[in-house]
């Protein structure tokens, strides 16, 4: 500061020091930026469990065939025989059939043939896209993402089981109640 600027001062007295105080008081106390929340992403729950008879029974929308699978382009992996807990004499076959790379899996009678179990990896074919909305529809209906889905019956007897990466499924296990 010049000599000049401190004489000025200086002449003003006591006084120049007060006002200067009293209008820091009046403007308050010194404000400091207040600071951006960054939304952070909500991380999954680890299991989602829910009981919906539609979803757990009907996964795949319409029930999926051997025939259907093998015209498709599905081949047949392996066959067991195996007696009828039920009929006795009778023998029945377990089918285990792949199709791009998803397994399914048959309990063959000769009056029929139901689905045991399926192991889903690709989603890609029609029946695959039919399970991802049937997937995609439970986790709404909890809520939110989940690392992990259960989908149950009321008896408790059909499951539908999935593990999701980045929102998608990844594998989903599906499990009708056979005797």
């Amino acid at each position: 500061m010049s000599a000049l600027a401190v004489c000025a001062a200086v002449s003003l007295g006591p006084e120049f020091g007060a006002d200067t105080r009293a209008s820091r008081a009046q403007a308050g106390p010194p404000t400091t930026p207040k600071r951006r929340t960054v939304a952070r992403p909500v991380p999954p729950r680890a299991t989602c469990v829910m009981t919906n008879d539609t979803l757990a029974g009907q996964p795949f929308g319409a029930e999926l065939t051997t025939e259907e699978l093998l015209r498709a382009g599905a081949r047949v992996v392996s066959r067991r025989c195996l007696a009828n807990a039920h009929e006795k004499g009778q023998t029945d076959t377990i089918l285990t059939l792949q199709h791009q790379g998803n397994q399914f899996e048959f309990y063959c009678m000769p009056e029929q043939r139901l689905l045991r179990r399926a192991v889903i990896t690709n989603f890609r074919p029609a029946y695959g896209q039919r399970l991802r909305q049937t997937l995609d529809a439970s986790t709404r209906q909890t809520g939110g993402s989940c690392a992990k889905v259960q989908i149950r019956d009321t008896e408790r007897a059909n499951n539908v089981s999935a593990t999701f990466s980045e929102g998608k499924p990844a594998v989903a296990r599906v499990e009708p109640y056979l005797d």
